[in-house]
C-alpha cells in the first residue's frame, strides 16, 4: 500500500507514521513476512518483551525465543495468510525479563494491513499488559464470591437456625411425649421399677408393682430419700448397695436375695431379684439410680419344694435300686439313668440308644416288649405300661429278669409325648419265690404221706367203734378225722398257692 495515497499527502509519510507510533503509549510493533520479521517496535513493546532495539530486523522467534512453544507465531502466520485480523483479551504470555521467567496477561491485536491487491503487506501488533487489571478483577470476583458465599452461608445459617428451632420445638415436644411414654411404660411394667434421683437418692418414680412389693403407698415415699422412706431396711445391706452404685457408677445385681419387707404393720420375709442401675447424664455423671425389682418368693419356694421332692425321689430310686427310663416316640429318643445303662453294659457317659436296648432283650421276650410299648402308646391305651422280661448284658453271661412299669404323658393335643418309668431287677425275687414254692411243695408232700396213714388208722378205729357200739371212741375218731381233713385242706392250700405262683394251677372236679 502506498502511504502517500493512503493519507493523501506526501508530507504525511511512513516516517511520520512510525514516529507517531514510537510516541504512542500503547506497545506497538510491525511484522512482515511469514517469519514475522520485526520491522518496528516502540519503547512500550520493547519493555513489554523485556528486550532492546537490537531485536528490530530479526524474525520474531529468533528475537524472542521463549515464544517458540506458545501460539503467537501460528496465529500471526494465520493472520498473514488470510488477511483477517485477530484480537484477544487477557491472554497469557510467558516472557523473560531481567533473566527471570514471568507470565503476564495481555489484551492484544494482530491487525492485517492489506495492499491494493488485498494481500497482507504487514501486521500491526498492539498490546496492553492487563495483569494488574486481571488481578484486580480476580480480587473483586473473589471478594464478590466470598460475599456471595457469606450471603448464601448466612441464608443457609438462618434457614438452619429456623429448622433447628423447629426441630428443637419438635424435640421438646417429643421429649415431653417420651417422658410421658416412659412414665406410662414404668407404671404398667410387670416388674417393679423405681427411679431415685440425686445423691440423696430421692424417690422420683415408683410403679404400682414395686410399691406392692415394698408394702408402701406412693404418697408415703415419693419425694423422700429412699433410706428415710423405707425404715424397714435398717440393718439390711440394700441402702449401702444403692449408695455404692451411685458413688462408683457400677451396676449391682442380686439373685434370689432374702430380705425383710414391710407388710401391714410388721415385716415379712421375701425373696427377690434386684438390679440397681446407675443413670448417667450426657457428661457421664451419675444423676440417679434405676431400681428393677422382681419378687420370686412363691417361685423359689415351689422350686425348692420340687428340688426336695426330686431329691427324695432320687433317694427312693437309689434305695430301691430302680433303673429309670425316658422315651420320646416323636424323635425316637431313649435315655436312662446310670443303673439302667449298667444293666445294658454301658458306662454312665455313654449314650443309650433304643435299638441297643431292644437288642439286649432276650430274643424270646423281644417282640412281647415291643408290642407292650406300642400298646401303651396307642390311642386306645390307658397309658399304663407293665411287663416282665429278661435282658442279657454282653459283659455278664447270666440273664437278668426285670419288671418294667411306666406311664405315658400326653401333649396339649392328646398325642403321646413320652413314656416314663422304672425297671426293677426281680431276678433274686423270682428265684426266692421259686425256692419258697419248691419248699412248700416238698413239705406238703412229706406231710400228706403220714396224714394219709393216720387217716386210714382213724377210719379203721372209727369202723371198729361203730361195730362195738363204743360211743366214746366214735366221737373221738370222728373229731380226729375232722382235724385230719382240716390239715389236708391246709396242705392242699399251700400246694395250690405254690402251683398258682409257678403257673401250674390244677382244677379238680368233685360233687357237692
Amino acid at each position: 500500500m502506498d502511504i502517500k495515497k493512503k493519507f493523501g499527502s506526501a508530507s504525511f509519510g511512513e516516517d511520520f507514521i512510525l514516529q507517531a507510533l514510537s510516541c504512542s503509549p500503547e506497545p506497538t510493533s510491525i511484522y512482515t513476512g511469514t517469519e514475522m520479521t520485526i520491522q518496528f517496535a516502540n519503547a512500550g513493546m520493547l519493555s513489554l518483551w523485556g528486550k532492546d532495539a537490537s531485536v528490530i530486523g530479526k524474525a520474531l522467534i529468533s528475537a524472542i525465543p521463549e515464544l517458540e512453544d506458545q501460539p503467537f507465531l501460528a496465529i500471526l502466520q494465520e493472520v498473514w495468510r488470510t488477511g483477517k485480523s485477530y484480537s484477544v483479551t487477557e491472554a497469557p504470555a510467558r516472557l523473560i525479563k531481567n533473566g527471570v521467567p514471568v507470565t503476564d496477561y495481555f489484551d492484544y491485536e494482530y491487525r492485517a494491513l492489506l495492499d491494493e491487491n488485498h494481500k497482507t503487506w504487514c501486521i500491526l501488533n498492539t498490546a496492553r499488559n492487563v495483569t494488574l487489571r486481571r488481578q484486580h478483577q480476580q480480587q473483586i470476583q473473589e471478594k464478590e464470591k466470598k460475599e456471595q458465599g457469606l450471603m448464601e452461608e448466612m441464608a443457609a445459617t438462618l434457614e438452619e437456625l429456623t429448622a433447628t428451632n423447629d426441630e428443637l420445638n419438635s424435640s421438646l415436644q417429643l421429649l415431653a411425649e417420651s417422658r410421658e411414654q416412659v412414665r406410662t411404660i414404668i407404671e404398667q411394667a410387670p416388674v417393679g421399677i423405681a427411679m431415685l434421683k440425686g445423691p440423696e437418692l430421692i424417690i422420683d418414680i415408683a410403679n404400682p408393682t414395686i410399691l406392692k412389693i415394698w408394702g408402701h403407698q406412693l404418697a408415703d415415699v415419693q419425694g423422700r430419700p429412699h433410706e428415710i422412706a423405707r425404715p424397714e431396711l435398717q440393718g439390711q445391706p440394700v441402702n449401702q448397695w444403692l449408695r455404692e452404685a451411685f458413688e462408683k457408677g457400677e451396676r449391682k445385681t442380686n439373685n434370689e436375695l432374702s430380705i425383710l419387707l414391710r407388710h401391714s404393720d410388721g415385716l415379712r420375709e421375701a425373696i427377690v431379684n434386684s438390679i440397681y442401675q446407675p443413670i448417667f447424664s450426657t457428661d457421664n455423671k451419675v444423676t440417679g439410680i434405676l431400681i428393677i425389682l422382681e419378687e420370686i418368693t412363691d417361685q423359689v419356694l415351689e422350686r425348692r419344694k420340687s428340688e426336695k421332692d426330686q431329691h427324695m425321689l432320687s433317694m427312693a430310686i437309689d434305695a430301691g435300686e430302680l433303673a429309670t427310663f425316658y422315651y420320646e416316640p416323636k424323635n425316637n429318643q431313649f435315655s436312662g439313668n446310670a443303673l439302667l445303662k449298667s444293666w445294658f453294659g454301658l458306662a454312665d457317659k455313654d449314650q443309650l440308644d433304643l435299638s441297643a436296648a431292644i437288642s439286649s432283650i432276650i430274643e424270646e421276650d423281644r417282640q412281647r416288649v415291643m408290642a407292650a410299648i406300642t400298646d401303651a402308646l396307642s390311642e386306645e391305651s390307658d397309658g399304663n405300661y407293665f411287663i416282665e422280661y429278661r435282658i442279657l448284658n454282653p459283659q455278664d453271661p447270666n440273664d437278668r429278669l426285670v419288671q418294667a412299669r411306666g406311664k405315658v404323658f400326653y401333649d396339649a393335643k392328646g398325642n403321646a409325648a413320652s413314656l416314663n418309668g422304672t425297671l426293677r431287677d426281680i431276678t433274686e425275687q423270682k428265684a426266692e419265690e421259686q425256692r419258697k414254692n419248691d419248699f412248700i411243695s416238698i413239705v406238703s408232700h412229706e406231710l400228706k404221706t403220714p396224714l394219709t396213714s393216720i387217716n386210714a388208722y382213724l377210719q379203721l378205729m372209727q369202723r371198729q367203734a361203730i361195730l362195738t357200739a363204743n360211743t366214746n371212741y366214735q366221737n373221738i375218731t370222728m373229731k380226729s378225722l375232722r382235724q385230719v381233713r382240716n390239715m389236708k385242706n391246709l396242705i392242699n392250700g399251700f400246694l395250690n398257692i405254690s402251683r398258682f405262683d409257678s403257673g401250674r394251677m390244677m382244677i379238680e372236679r368233685e360233687v357237692f
